[in-house]
C-alpha cells in the first residue's frame, strides 16, 4: 500500500519542515513529503530540500511561488502578507494536480487565499475538522495568540503573564488562526524566560510533536471520512 503524501507551504528556513522530512525518511511516520512551495525565493527551505533529497535519496519537488513569480494585475490591490490572485491560482493548480492527502503550512508567512481555503480548508457548514485537509502549525495557544506570528507570540505571552506558551495544530480558515484546533502542546513559562528562550522551547516542541500529529490527523481523516 502506498504511503500518504503531503505538500508543505513555507516561507523561511524550514527547520520544522526538515524535522518532518527526516521523521518520514527514517520511517518514524507514514506520510511522505511530495512538494514544498516556498513564498520567498531566498527561503532556506529550498536548499534544505536539495540537501535532504541527496541525503535520503528522495525526490521532493521544491518550488518558489510568490509575488515576484506571479505578480498582481494592474487593477489588483495586494496588501502585506497577501497572495496575488495569480499566485493563489498557481498554488491551487499544483495542489489539485498532486492529489495530496494533506497540506500543511509550516512557517508560511502569507494569508492563504479564499479559493485555497474553499478547496482545502475549513468551511462554515463543516461539522468535523476531518472534512478539511489544510493544516497550520502555530507557535502559540489559541485563541490567546490569534493573529500573531513568530517571536511576537512569545512576547505576548510574557507581556500578559500567561502561564503557558505552546504549539497548536489547527485547520486553516479564511481568517488568521480561526479554524478548529486539532491538537495543542503547552510549554510552561519559566521565571527567567525571554521571548527568545520561550520561542526556542516552543519550536523544539513543534519539531518533536508535529510529524506524529500530522500523521495521526491524516490517518484519522482517512478513517472518519468514510462516515462523514
Amino acid at each position: 500500500m502506498s504511503r500518504p503524501v503531503i505538500a508543505i507551504l513555507a516561507s523561511g528556513e524550514g527547520t520544522t519542515a526538515e524535522a518532518f522530512i527526516r521523521a518520514s525518511a527514517q520511517n518514524q511516520i507514514e506520510p511522505v513529503v511530495g512538494l514544498i512551495i516556498a513564498s520567498n525565493a531566498k527561503a532556506g527551505i529550498l536548499q534544505r530540500v536539495v540537501n535532504l533529497n541527496k541525503e535520503y535519496d528522495l525526490d521532493i519537488t521544491a518550488i518558489h511561488i510568490g509575488k515576484k513569480t506571479h505578480p498582481p494585475t494592474a487593477a489588483e490591490t495586494v496588501g502585506p502578507g497577501q497572495q496575488t490572485q495569480a499566485e493563489e491560482a498557481a498554488i491551487l493548480e499544483l495542489l489539485q494536480a498532486g492529489n495530496f492527502d494533506g497540506i500543511v503550512l509550516m512557517g508560511y508567512a502569507k494569508k492563504v487565499g479564499p479559493q485555497l481555503v474553499h478547496t482545502f480548508g475549513w468551511q462554515p457548514n463543516y461539522t468535523s475538522p476531518h472534512q478539511a485537509m489544510m493544516l497550520n502549525t502555530h507557535p502559540g495557544l489559541l485563541p490567546d495568540t490569534k493573529g500573531l506570528f513568530g517571536v511576537h507570540v512569545q512576547e505576548h505571552v510574557l507581556a500578559n503573564s500567561l502561564p503557558h506558551g505552546g504549539q497548536t495544530l489547527h485547520i486553516v480558515a479564511e481568517d488568521y488562526d480561526e479554524g478548529p484546533v486539532v491538537i495543542e502542546h503547552k510549554v510552561a513559562v519559566m521565571s527567567d524566560d525571554t521571548a527568545d528562550s520561550l520561542f526556542d522551547r516552543v519550536r523544539d516542541t513543534e519539531k518533536s510533536y508535529l510529524p506524529q500529529d500530522v500523521a495521526q490527523f491524516i490517518a484519522d481523516r482517512k478513517r472518519k471520512r468514510r462516515t462523514l
